[in-house]
């Protein structure tokens, strides 16, 4: 790289203090430094990929866990945002991204096995492991309403920590365990995001993200892992062991699995008989 592009660079994160008023400019929340802050995706932009409708105008439908008034909310047009990083800071995390494209997200995965058990193998441990580190950062340092049931605690700064020095970690450092998830009657499953929580299963503290068609099991406390579920954490070699299930296998996410199912198949049959209505084309996150 020149000189030039060093100098602005470092008059870019230099900036000791932000213009009155001008929410553009801040600390970035990775690398600490101040200076112009993108609106960046909280969930990567592939998470949308088929969630969000281009047919007539960009629109996400959010279904909505209540009891009360409508399930579904259409007014997003976009996936969530919220300025965390500078430019610099958003274009490592776009690598880590491209990467976990390629070789995660949108891989054609193997289910004809009579135990529904994939092995994943990459490789590049470390680009892998960045992108599923920098997913359970980035939801626990969002502050939006539909980020609001995580919150790290120290691990959000230890997180930080790792991201910022590009270290992935041993494997059962934040391990997660990756689940496809196998097709319901009716509905999409890879058009469905659910809303991040945290978990306590068997004893550990984690965190769960779904997208994609996929749930993102993260054990967040690293004491007494069983043997079977540190064998499936990505590991040096390359390694993931996946296995695909349901969604309301998940205990944490079983009532929440049930309840926002039976909405979603409600209003697509309310919509399919209502002849005077045009279909939408249905896409769901859920809250």
């Amino acid at each position: 790289m020149d000189s030039g592009a060093n100098e602005n660079t470092a008059l870019q994160r230099t900036v000791q203090r932000p213009p009155p008023n001008d929410p553009t400019i801040g600390e970035c929340r990775l690398c600490r430094s101040w200076g112009e802050l993108r609106r960046s995706h909280v969930l990567p932009d592939m998470a949308y990929n088929d969630v969000i409708d281009t047919t007539s105008h960009p629109r996400m439908i959010v279904v909505r866990d209540t009891d009360e008034g409508r399930v579904s909310d259409k007014s997003h047009q976009t996936g969530f945002r919220e300025r965390l990083l500078w430019p610099g800071c958003e274009a490592r995390f776009s690598k880590y991204e491209s990467y976990a494209a390629r070789h995660l997200l949108n891989v054609s995965l193997p289910h004809d096995d009579v135990r529904g058990v994939v092995t994943l193998r990459v490789d590049d441990y470390s680009g892998l492991k960045l992108f599923l580190l920098s997913l359970l950062w980035r939801v626990g340092a969002a502050r939006g309403d539909f980020f609001r049931c995580v919150r790290l605690g120290p691990h959000e700064e230890r997180l930080r920590a790792m991201l910022d020095a590009e270290n992935p970690g041993e494997p059962d450092e934040y391990g997660c365990l990756v689940t496809p998830l196998l097709p319901e009657p009716g509905i999409p499953m890879e058009r469905i995001i659910t809303m991040p929580s945290l978990t306590r299963v068997d004893g550990h503290n984690g965190c769960l993200l779904v997208f994609r068609g996929m749930v993102f099991q993260f054990f967040i406390s690293r004491h007494g892992i069983a043997a079977g579920v540190e064998r499936a954490f990505l590991n040096k070699n390359g390694e993931m062991i996946m296995m695909w299930a349901r969604g309301a296998q998940f205990p944490p996410l079983r009532q929440l699995w049930h309840r926002c199912m039976t909405a979603v198949r409600r209003e697509a049959d309310k919509e399919a008989n209502n002849k005077a209505v045009p279909a939408q084309k249905r896409v769901w996150g859920t809250q």
